[in-house]
């Protein structure tokens, strides 16, 4: 198929307002379609249905992170990759099998869910502390000073970066999960990857000169004991646990947040009864989670699916809100069920690359969710769902502001 037009928009302010339209429709009719991605050139196999979906993210044999599994050595090279992206992007989600493994290992015994349960106090005192600081105001941008705080101050402390320098990984991370595509954009992008890479640099020499009770630290020695971490992977592996650690879950409150709003007679019910609190994050994260959609996929080799040749070589995205909606999966699939049985969803992803973070995400939002309704219980959003304005950074879902009042 010729790269010459769309036949789904999915990146208009329009479709932000409600993907789950258009991704309806594509269920419907073109589960697994090809069409150009955001750049309207590099053709993308789109896939929607559930059981596609969850099937591609289990197959990493034939459905590869790594480009370098896919494509030939000319393939490649008419691809480089500048060295400011090659620091930031050696990390274990663009890895693949004994490699992939390798790196997860690593940093796994951080993200246990009895070490994260023993971060429960700390988080706690962090979702006071920030209500605390907003409470007697009656409105705030739940975003910026609720949802964006909460996170990056847990994974920044886990990490032992200083509060001071919290602000400024905001803006690293900014710049790397939003698209970029013009001349001008590329060159501030790189010009803040740079001091991304400077910043790391001069953090990790300090830490490996005084190593502190910190994931950095702890990372640095696993590095120079045995070298089972490259220089190139360390620093991949930090920017990884920064965007990654707090990116979705500001988006996973966030969306919680607007949805219950938005549904009264859900929201009561977590009010009602906190204990069914953990199974009504499964639910939100089923109905809108804050991940899209999966990083992208090389195939390894042709693969059928849907009665449909995806070649080797071709770009392949999952789009996990789709699968999540999917009425062949879930009934009434569009329904916010906060007592719902079944929330088996895919917001985390499947397989090998399933979320690291995913213990410590839901105890955040648990929390947060808690906290929040429990304190200031007449929240409400402070200008109408219709007025929200959503990021526009793709593969990710969450408001740019959330006005609340209470």
């Amino acid at each position: 198929m010729e790269a010459t037009g769309r036949k789904y928009d999915l990146y208009s302010t329009d479709f932000r307002a409600d993907p789950h339209g258009v991704f309806a429709r594509m269920r419907a009719a073109d589960p697994v379609l090809r069409q150009p991605g955001i750049d309207g050139e590099t053709p993308i196999w789109f896939l929607t249905r559930h059981e596609d979906v969850a099937a591609v993210l289990m197959d990493d044999e034939r459905f590869v992170r790594d480009p370098k599994l896919a494509l030939t050595e000319e393939e490649l090279a008419a691809q480089p990759t500048p060295p400011a992206l090659a620091a930031i992007e050696n990390h274990m989600l663009n890895r693949d099998g004994e490699d992939h493994r390798r790196l997860r290992r690593l940093v796994t015994k951080a993200f246990t869910p009895k070490m994260v349960e023993q971060l429960r106090p700390r988080i706690q005192a962090i979702a006071d502390e920030l209500l605390d600081a907003v409470e007697p105001r009656g409105a705030m941008d739940l975003s910026a000073e609720y949802a964006f705080p909460l996170p990056i101050t847990v994974i920044a402390e886990m990490l032992g970066v200083p509060p001071a320098d919290h602000a400024r990984f905001q803006r690293w991370s900014d710049a790397i999960v939003s698209p970029v595509l013009e001349d001008d954009e590329m060159e501030a992008f790189f010009a803040l990857m740079g001091e991304f890479v400077a910043y790391l640099t001069d953090f990790f020499a300090a830490r490996r000169a005084e190593p502190r009770d910190d994931l950095v630290s702890a990372l640095l020695a696993a590095r120079d004991a045995e070298d089972a971490l490259s220089e190139e992977e360390l620093f991949g592996t930090v920017v990884l646990l920064i965007v990654a650690g707090h990116e979705t879950t500001v988006g996973l409150i966030g969306n919680a947040v607007v949805n219950l709003l938005e549904q009264p007679e859900q929201l009561a019910l977590v009010r009602e009864d906190p204990t069914i609190l953990a199974a009504a994050v499964e639910e939100l994260l089923r109905f809108e989670g804050p991940v899209e959609r999966s990083l992208n996929r090389w195939a390894a080799t042709d693969v059928e699916l849907g009665g449909l040749t995806i070649a080797r070589g071709d770009l392949v995205i999952p789009i996990l809100a789709a699968a999540d909606r999917d009425p062949e999966r879930f009934p009434e699939p569009h329904r916010l069920d906060v007592c719902r049985a079944d929330t088996r969803h895919l917001a985390f992803g499947r397989g090998s690359h399933y979320c690291l973070g995913a213990p410590l995400a839901r105890l955040e939002a648990q929390i947060a969710l808690g906290t929040l309704f429990r304190r200031l219980p007449g929240l409400r959003l402070a200008v109408p769902r219709s007025e929200l304005e959503w990021r526009a950074t793709p593969g990710f879902r969450r408001a740019a502001a959330l006005p609340v009042a209470w």
